[in-house]
């Protein structure tokens, strides 16, 4: 069928339409476009389609086949392949617009639908180049540009298809201007800077590969891309520099697990790679490879990794993204995260670098595209009220399974019910300990809280029922803060809701902030929130993580505030009596800095969202195996 259509309609397709057809390609498109700026059209519109495949009226599509083709039966079948629908959730849908993508026909189907659009743009003597839903048009005049950004407006709707807004712009070839992924100026054109950045992430993947797979993925993809992307920008700094990195961290990765141990092998194999063919002095580069890789293992390597650690503390802190001020709008735009207020953009950050939103308040936007590349991304978006208490969050699907929902539940009431429960208190219990002697050990000022708190350690072994664990936990809080007070030197009451001083307001926010990440593990590790062991069950309320989050509280929260309190960085609430917003932006950064911290567990340097993912992953094997779990006790 697909041959058949090519046949019939390749012939008359206008020649500016690159996408899908024999004979052309994007290498060739990218060459028309070149050309065009060649002959001076530096007058640029830029655009696609908005949601073209989902669009396509299948009335309009038919007719324009009719043209072509005579037999009945071939439409019948088209028309066939067009409105077969899917079964979601046992029950039929019917398919009544769009085509489906990845189909066989489909990009044939698209050109024809789009043929009258290329056609009217020729009557117009237009320059464009399309390929796919994706296309350029280029002038001489700027006014002609915005003459048919307007004609071509109006023009789709006849066929029910309109402009992505977000994605058109008229430019100028002497500004550049990306297509393809190619990046345009009168000048020069190379490779536009998110591709390379897509480029060399899949290389730095490549290099966590056993080293002789690393190799072979990196001839394969070398194979992929060379006839476009290095064939256009084959002398590309940003490639070569991606390459060596790329190199070096797979080298220093093979050294480090003992799989290649000799510096004579590891040149032997990276003469084979194809990516160093790019290099003037393939020797040279492969040396540099090698050197870069082994200075990391040398005698500095501690002061490496302590850079590497404050770097990476510093990336994941970018990687959270706060919106905090109200009638913020939070979209998606060229696989970046856009924040607008007043339809302007006044921040934007890469999809694949950011693990979570936390939005606060309640008057903000949320497009619904946002919504469906963060659960394909895996990206939480957490909601926090202006009390400062999280209200809600927005996950992925297939987030607990069956199975781990039935055993969860199998275990209530039973001794490893119990013996759960205790953990999460003893957890809690030996951190808030751990934390007054930290603090205590200079002042020598809350010895009486400290033996309170061991004594009451003592007791959680032998509690027979939950309630009574409770008990030790209401019992801790109050000697534990009152220490707190005491060594602090400010008269200080614990408040969970309604505070309305500077400390309890700073506690409770950044409870939140946590309280998002500790969900955001449990459900990562497939364990249903819904189903606790030591906070009575509430349909309403996510109470596992209430659960997980004691033994963090301290370690995480606690001792970062009150070392701001000790620090005397200003914290302050505005009129109503929140915190002001510098001081969220404050407390919020120092949190994701300690969230972002290297801290020891079970005798290895770990980054603390790590321990506290694998602490969920800990939680859900000591209820499948019904083994002991050891909560985290920080080191302080």
């Amino acid at each position: 069928m697909n041959d058949y259509l090519v046949f019939l309609f390749n012939s008359t397709f206008s020649d500016k339409s690159y996408g899908y057809r024999p004979n052309k390609g994007p290498r060739k498109a990218i060459n028309r476009v070149n050309d065009f700026i060649k002959r001076g059209k530096k007058y640029i519109l830029k655009t696609d389609i908005n949601d073209f495949f989902e669009t396509i009226d299948h009335n309009l599509l038919i007719c324009m086949l009719k043209e072509k083709i005579q037999d009945s039966r071939i439409i019948d079948l088209i028309m066939m392949y067009l409105e077969i629908g899917s079964v979601s959730n046992l029950t039929y849908q019917e398919h009544t617009l769009g085509v489906y993508q990845g189909n066989i026909i489909s990009p044939v189907l698209s050109n024809i639908y789009l043929d009258k659009m290329d056609k009217f743009l020729e009557r117009h003597q237009f320059s464009f180049v399309r390929f796919a839903d994706d296309f350029v048009i280029l002038s001489e005049s700027k006014n002609r540009i915005k003459l048919i950004h307007r004609n071509l407006s109006r023009f789709l709707k006849i066929y029910s298809l309109s402009l992505n807004k977000e994605k058109t712009y008229i430019t100028s070839a002497d500004y550049g201007f990306s297509f393809l992924g190619i990046y345009f100026t009168t000048r020069f054109r190379t490779i536009d800077k998110d591709k390379v950045e897509k480029i060399e992430n899949k290389m730095l993947g490549y290099a966590n590969l056993r080293f002789d797979e690393y190799i072979d993925k990196m001839n394969l993809y070398y194979n992929a891309i060379k006839n476009y992307y290095l064939k256009i920008s084959p002398n590309n700094k940003l490639i070569k520099s991606a390459v060596v990195n790329s190199a070096t961290n797979a080298i220093t990765k093979a050294k480090k697990d003992g799989t290649v141990k000799q510096k004579s092998v590891f040149k032997q194999k990276l003469y084979d790679m194809l990516f160093f063919n790019l290099f003037l002095k393939k020797n040279e580069a492969v040396n540099l490879c090698i050197s870069k890789a082994y200075n990391k293992l040398d005698s500095v390597k501690s002061k490496i990794d302590k850079k590497k650690k404050e770097v990476e503390k510093k990336l994941y802190i970018s990687s959270v993204i706060h919106v905090d001020k109200p009638g913020t709008a939070v979209g998606i735009s060229k696989n970046r995260i856009t924040i607008k207020r007043k339809r302007k953009t006044i921040n934007s950050f890469p999809i694949h670098k950011t693990k979570r939103i936390i939005i606060e308040g309640n008057r903000f936007s949320l497009s619904g595209f946002l919504i469906s590349r963060c659960a394909k991304q895996k990206i939480f978006i957490d909601f926090i009220d202006s009390k400062h208490n999280p209200y809600a969050s927005i996950s992925f699907y297939n987030a607990s399974v069956s199975q781990m929902i039935h055993k969860q539940a199998l275990t209530l009431n039973t001794s490893q019910h119990l013996n759960l429960a205790k953990s999460f208190i003893y957890g809690k219990l030996k951190n808030q300990r751990n934390y007054l002697k930290y603090l205590n050990k200079y002042h020598k000022a809350i010895n009486e809280e400290i033996r309170k708190l061991q004594n009451l350690i003592a007791k959680v072994k032998p509690a027979d029922n939950v309630d009574s664990l409770l008990g030790l936990e209401g019992a801790s809080s109050s000697i534990y803060w009152t220490a707190l007070s005491k060594i602090s030197g400010i008269d200080f009451k614990r408040v969970t809701r309604g505070a309305k001083d500077e400390i309890n307001s700073s506690l409770n926010y950044s409870y939140a902030i946590l309280y998002g990440k500790v969900q955001e593990a449990l459900i990562r590790a497939g364990l249903c929130l819904h189903i606790s062991f030591l906070h009575a069950i509430n349909g309403n309320k996510p109470t596992l993580v209430f659960d997980l989050i004691e033994e963090f509280r301290t370690f995480v929260v606690d001792r970062t505030i009150f070392s701001m309190v000790n620090k005397k960085e200003k914290i302050s609430l505005n009129s109503n009596g929140f915190l002001a917003t510098e001081s969220r932006k404050n407390i919020a950064k120092n949190i994701h800095e300690r969230l972002g911290s290297y801290v020891r567990y079970r005798k290895q340097s770990r980054k603390l969202e790590n321990v506290i993912y694998q602490q969920a992953l800990n939680l859900k094997n000591a209820i499948l195996n019904d083994k002991k779990y050891k909560p985290f006790i920080g080191r302080y």
